[in-house]
């Protein structure tokens, strides 16, 4: 067996055609439904990866470790929305030595409501978290220990201009993360209270 080296963290391997048997698909857009929560109500976030003692495979650098775990009788939540029209994006941000990756999330929601409305309010200048699922299954965490996401400015709540025009609410929040990964936790159990007070 090789020895590793000690300064390197993530070792290089061949990258092969994504679109290959075990993996045929490749569907753009996310499922309309995300899962949310207060930063406040998470006891446990995943980790990031880290090296021990051999150097992390591609695979396992871009995969966080653990899972988001509630606070004692805290839950996620479910939300609902307008399919085809929201977006989940990763883009690149900061300077060579100082780089991060900017989550963004934008939803689209037919009707402007109360509830809406309500969620909106509760989570001006709250710290949330955000698990979004891809079309592939893939899942994303906006949130870590550090920071939650936040509200952005987006295209706020219309009524349209016309009878033919969409009445909807924007509502758009970003999370700035060091690593690109995406989330392989449980996420069923979030659904449900964590036992206690």
């Amino acid at each position: 067996m090789a020895e590793v080296d000690p300064k390197e963290c993530i070792a290089l391997d061949d990258i092969n055609e994504a679109m290959d048997c075990e993996n045929p698909d490749n569907m753009g857009g996310i499922v309309p439904q995300i899962i949310f929560g207060y930063h406040a109500d998470v006891a446990t976030w995943p980790d990031y990866p880290a090296k021990t003692e051999a150097a992390l495979t591609l695979e396992e650098a871009g995969t966080l470790k653990g899972d988001v775990v509630m606070k004692q009788g805290c839950k996620a939540y479910k939300m609902d929305f307008t399919d085809d029209v929201s977006e989940f994006k990763i883009t690149d941000q900061g300077e060579s030595g100082g780089e991060s990756f900017l989550y963004d999330l934008n939803i689209i929601s037919a009707k402007m409501r109360k509830k809406i409305f309500g969620f909106e309010n509760a989570t001006k200048g709250r710290k949330m978290f955000f698990l979004v699922q891809d079309n592939n299954g893939t899942w994303y965490l906006m949130g870590d220990k550090r920071r939650g996401a936040l509200r952005a400015s987006g295209d706020g709540s219309t009524t349209g201009a016309s009878s033919t025009a969409r009445n909807q609410n924007s509502l758009h929040y970003t999370f700035t993360s060091p690593r690109k990964c995406v989330y392989e936790g449980d996420v069923e159990t979030l659904l449900v209270a964590a036992p206690g007070a």
